[in-house]
């Protein structure tokens, strides 16, 4: 039995605690490497928070930060193995949001094609 002490979900939801980082690994599965991607993708993220994340994510061991042109100041992100290892946390938000929080879509097999296409980003099979 598990400690009343510990609360595996909650735990782990203080990791994910911050708005954007499940958005910005999102961004990461879908190819997406550098600030400007992620900000382009989030346009209602401002920089300075945008930043914050990545730090944060960085220093809890989700993503790595790779300096690839010091000159032009151009960074990669990429996902670590531990943030790999959430892409059934983001492909069961995305099925539960299809599922649950009235997407409204009389096409059924669309939902189903977009759910593959999720399947394949998240590595899900």
């Amino acid at each position: 039995m598990i400690s009343n002490d510990i609360c595996p979900i909650g735990n782990t939801l203080d990791l994910f605690n911050r708005k954007w980082i499940f958005c910005i690994m999102s961004n990461i599965f879908r190819g997406m490497t550098h600030f400007n991607e992620f900000k382009d993708a989030n346009p209602t993220i401002s920089n300075h928070v945008l930043a914050q994340t990545l730090k944060y994510m960085e220093e809890q061991e989700l993503i790595t930060k790779t300096v690839v042109d010091e000159h032009h100041n151009k960074t990669e992100y990429a996902l670590t193995p531990k943030g790999l290892r959430a892409n059934r946390i983001l492909y069961e938000i995305t099925e539960y949001y299809f599922d649950e929080l009235n997407y409204s879509n009389s096409d059924d097999v669309e939902i189903e094609e977009l759910l593959g296409e999720c399947r394949k980003i998240y590595n899900i099979w």
